[in-house]
Order: C-alpha cells, then structure tokens, then sequence
C-alpha cells in the first residue's frame, strides 16, 4: 500500500477510451513519429530555443498518457509529446496562411503563435496544472506569457526571435489567448481552430490505429484555398472531440490518473516549489519516483487500487468537469467567425472522490 504522503450531441457510456468509436473515412495524420519541418529561417529559429525542445519532454497528455504503455513508432503504439503537438498546429497555421495568400508578416504571426501557444505548458500537462497554481501561483498562461516577453533566462532568445522578425511580442501574445483583433484572429480563437485540429485528431490517434475522421491537414487546406469552412469534415472532427472528451479524458481512467497525480503532489508539496513547473518529466521522475509508479498501477488493470492508495485520498474529492459538443445543423454559416454558432458545447463541474473514480472502473 501506498503511505499516506504518497511518498449533435450523441449518447456514449464513459466504460473505457478503447471504445472510441470507429469511425470512416479515415486516413494517416499526425503520426507522432512523423518529421514536421519549415522554410522559413524564423520558425527555424524558434523551434531551436530552449524552451521549445524542453516541449519534447512534456507530454501532450499529461497522467493520462499513462493509461497505455508506450512502445513502437506508430501513433497508437506511443505517447505523443507537446512539441509533436505543437509542430503539428504550426504545420496547420503555415498551410493556412501559404493556400490563403497570407502575406509574410502575418504568416509569421499565425506560425509564432502555433509554435508558442504550449511553450509554457509544466511537467504532465494539464494534470498538475491546478496544483501548481494552487500552491505557487503558476499556469501555463503565466508562464507563457513570461517566456515570451523574455522574462526568463530561457526565454530570452524567444524574445530576441520575435523581435528579429519584427514581430510584437504582444500581439503574439494576444493571437494566442484570443484576444486579437486582426482578420486572422479566428484561426485560435473560434470554435474550429489549429491548436483543437490538432489536438483532437493526435487524441483520437493515440488510442488505436485507425487515424482521425479525414486528415485535418487537407480541410484547412480546402478552408484556405475557399474562404468556406468544409462543414462536413469540421462537423465529424466536433463529433470526434464530443468522444475524446467524454471517453478518454473525461473517461473513468482518465480522470482517475490525473485525480491520483493531483493527491500525490498535495500530500508531497513540501517536495515541490515554483521552479519544478520548468522541469521536464524525465526531471520530475528522478525527483518522484513514486508518483509515476503510482500511475502505472492504475495503467495495470489487475492492481487493486483499494488496498494500495492511502485511504485519505480514496475520500479526498476533486472536481471534474463534463462536457458535451453538439453540431447545431440549422446553422449552415461557414464564414470566419460565424462557426460557432454551429460547433457548440456546454460544460459543468461537480465534486467526486477518489474512491467514486477507482468505483466506476
């Protein structure tokens, strides 16, 4: 046993993410083991910075990426990374922008803010975020935000990047958060946009073989070349994220992996401070051994769960959260900025323990 310090919307049961269903028209995208590269002597640049290949030590993920053992080079066979991933979206904003006509500067600022959005993103993800928030006042916006103004040591050369391509850093910034109010803001600000393309997508590939619903590559091609959205490409990708959401990462196993993640960091945060957030998760595995152990356990369905975690965490609560994507048909609008109205989704929180979350295995 585990000490006490831990050392359209469409009806799915969340049993399992292998039952992702699926789903036609499939084709090979976003092979995690696939070599994205640009001509641009920027981006280049960018992706060389220190806090760009720090992104090839984080998972994409988080504790979720744990609920599979990671072997061979295929999609499915291993956890993808958060430069994958970046590297990914940054190949969507450079196709955008080149089959649109973009002009360099705003091609730039498109390839910029696809290539940093993640930059400041802590070891396993999403998963640890609350906690370093809670205990050190620190997110992957915040620290986003620091590496680009350069306020880090490592970020330094991002700065100095930016600027060497007359670029704001500011304005990249404000295109990474949404807040932009360019022509091209809607391209990570809507509903359908680059960085949720690729994620969803690279999502869905990690779980079996079978690749996503029509390669997002070509649609935002089409959407490019058209100034028109492909709706029934973009309608199948936002009925793929309702499955994403609600059986991997809302998914029993996946919300248990990062509520144990979450207890063990509480019970050791004397353990941890603000600069671990930096680290890279091969870091944080020498640090804490014991907290990846603890999420093999749950990987391994024959582990009992109950006689191993300490019973102060099996009657700690967390919040989940649940979300539903419904494609609304009557909206037939496929200009930039009007998608929303047609790709929409609800969400809601509530509290359950650790012991409900092991239960519903």
């Amino acid at each position: 046993m585990l000490d006490e310090m831990g050392g359209h919307r469409i009806e799915t049961h969340p049993s399992d993410a292998c039952e992702l269903m699926p789903l036609a028209a499939a084709e090979a995208t976003f092979r995690s083991d696939e070599a994205i590269s640009f001509d641009d002597p920027f981006a280049l640049e960018l992706m060389s910075t220190a806090p760009l290949r720090r992104l090839a030590g984080i998972g994409f993920l988080g504790a979720i990426d744990f609920m599979r053992h990671g072997s061979g080079r295929s999609a499915h066979r291993r956890r993808h990374n958060r430069l994958e991933h970046t590297l990914g979206v940054a190949r969507l904003a450079d196709t955008y922008a080149r089959e649109a006509g973009l002009c360099q500067q705003r091609r730039r600022l498109l390839v910029a803010a696809a290539l940093l959005h993640d930059v400041g993103h802590g070891p396993l993800s999403h998963t640890l975020e609350p906690v370093f928030a809670e205990a050190f006042d620190v997110d992957h916006h915040s620290m986003t935000r620091r590496i680009v103004l350069g306020e880090t040591r490592s970020g330094r050369a991002v700065y100095a990047s930016l600027r060497g391509a007359n670029l704001d850093p500011d304005e990249v910034l404000a295109m990474i958060d949404g807040h932009h109010d360019g022509p091209d803001a809607f391209l990570f600000a809507g509903s359908i946009n680059f960085d949720t393309l690729d994620g969803i997508a690279r999502s869905r590939a990690f779980m079996e073989p079978r690749a996503a619903p029509l390669a997002m590559l070509r649609a935002v091609r089409r959407w490019a070349q058209t100034g028109h959205a492909p709706l029934s490409q973009f309608d199948a990708f936002w009925t793929l994220k309702h499955d994403v959401y609600t059986l991997l990462i809302g998914g029993a196993r996946g919300r248990l992996l990062d509520a144990i993640a979450q207890a063990y960091m509480r019970a050791n945060i004397d353990a941890f401070d603000a600069t671990d957030f930096e680290r890279s998760e091969g870091t944080l595995r020498k640090r804490h051994p014991q907290l990846f152990d603890v999420l093999g356990r749950v990987a391994d369905r024959r582990s009992s769960l109950k006689d191993y975690l300490p019973g102060n965490w099996m009657k700690g609560e967390v919040m989940v959260k649940d979300r539903a994507f419904t494609v609304c048909t009557d909206s037939e609008l496929d200009e930039p900025g009007q998608l929303d109205a047609r790709y929409t989704q609800t969400k809601s929180t509530r509290r359950v323990s650790i012991e409900e979350l092991v239960e519903a295995l």
